[in-house]
């Protein structure tokens, strides 16, 4: 059955009784035998154990992370190590399940080839045979979020088209927004295109803020399963990074669970983690380490790391007329794609891109945007190698705009 709700995912999910166990395992390297012998040890802890989850016929969706522009090699951690993508693909391959893999890359074509070769995933999938998916091309649809703004996600169809979802993470610090990036943000991915990016200007330096948009987005299309690995660990994100060893797998049902006993194994406890104090308020999972079991290691004889912090910003000082500002720009009058016949070639690329297909050929070949249904993804930007699609401000928004500008000069 296709995932048709906020709370869909199988009878084997859990009540919300804050009580709950992360399944850890040892491992050392990214050597493919040692990950393998890892990932074992941890589905033996694993509750429930992982046929219980992923059954045969199942179509599974492996939500990895393939990075950002320019940090796209595994040696720089900031992706899905693709030692850790086959790892799991084979086990869940084990219990009979139907297995596709993928992330956002934005763009299309040979660019996505190049992205999937530079992380390698492309020979993960040579490897396993399970499918490597663009979330773009599988096509979106608008999600209400629980929030007032922003109302609503676009999320991958590739989510919703799947029985059961896994969340693949890795762990860093950072972003500065977040301080510690794992397992709850990882599933921010399933948004597609530039509203991603929205988000991060809708709250602009709002620490608390965004990292509840990023609890609220886990709740709205929470995973059935998450592992985060922890074999080596980005840290002090913005000030000089380095990668350093150590030497833990996680996995379990509850993401927050994870992100909190990632965060005490690194010395990052007595950092705002907004993201586990959202993610436990609304009941994604517990972030009290006193009520988390962790099985398969001995957690008292485990050697804590004390990590340097990222660079994090404090809590900007705004005005309420800048914080107005800041969210009417990026609501009523945000900047919309249009395409300039002029300077359009009638090519395609973007109407064959648009995950909800709102653009279509006009006269002459030339293609234009139907804004009554375009959802601000921006993938047509991304595509269009002439620079016909620019943003604009449009409709009401403009004439907003223009009164506000001509109430300013009298």
């Amino acid at each position: 059955m296709p995932r048709l709700s906020r709370s869909s995912g199988g009878d084997f999910l859990r009540e919300s009784t804050f009580e709950t166990t992360v399944s850890a395992a040892r491992n050392g390297s990214y050597d493919l035998a040692s990950v393998r012998k890892a990932l074992r040890d941890s589905l033996d802890s694993l509750e429930p154990l992982l046929p219980a989850i992923a059954r045969p016929g199942h179509r599974v969706l492996v939500k990895v992370n393939l990075g950002c522009s320019g940090s796209r090699s595994p040696a720089h951690r900031l992706t899905t190590h693709p030692a850790v993508a086959q790892a799991i693909i084979e086990a869940l391959l084990d219990c009979g399940a139907r297995v596709s893999f993928g992330d956002d890359v934005s763009r299309a074509g040979q660019y996505c080839e190049a992205v999937y070769k530079a992380t390698g995933m492309a020979e993960v999938a040579d490897r396993t045979g399970a499918t490597l998916i663009d979330f773009v091309a599988t096509g979106a649809r608008e999600i209400p979020s629980g929030l007032l703004f922003p109302s609503s996600y676009l999320v991958t169809n590739a989510y919703f088209e799947s029985d059961v979802v896994v969340n693949a993470a890795n762990c860093r610090s950072g972003p500065v927004i977040v301080g510690m990036s794992a397992a709850i943000k990882n599933m921010f991915g399933c948004v597609v295109g530039r509203r991603k990016q929205h988000i991060h200007d809708l709250f602009g330096s709002d620490q608390r803020q965004f990292a509840r948009a990023i609890a609220d987005i886990h709740q709205a299309i929470p995973a059935d399963i998450s592992f985060l690995d922890m074999t080596t660990v980005l840290e002090g994100f913005g000030v000089t990074p380095a990668v350093q060893p150590v030497g833990l797998l996680l996995a379990g049902t509850d993401p927050v669970a994870l992100d909190t006993v990632a965060a005490h194994s690194i010395g990052y406890e007595r950092l705002p983690m907004w993201t586990t104090f959202y993610g436990h308020r609304q009941g994604i999972g517990c972030n009290d380490m006193d009520r988390i079991r962790i099985r398969g290691i001995e957690w008292s004889t485990f050697e804590k790391l004390h990590l340097r912090y990222p660079l994090i910003e404090g809590p900007a000082r705004e005005l309420p007329r800048a914080r107005a500002t800041r969210i009417l720009n990026n609501t009523m009058f945000r900047q919309r794609p249009v395409i300039d016949a002029g300077q359009c070639g009638g090519c395609g690329e973007c109407a064959d891109r648009c995950p909800v297909k709102c653009i279509s050929a006009g006269p002459g070949s030339v293609c234009k945007i139907d804004l009554g249904r375009c959802v601000d993804c921006l993938c047509c930007t991304k595509v269009c190698e002439t620079g016909a699609v620019h943003l604009e401000v449009v409709g009401a928004g403009r004439a907003f705009r223009r009164l506000i500008d001509y109430a300013a000069t009298i």
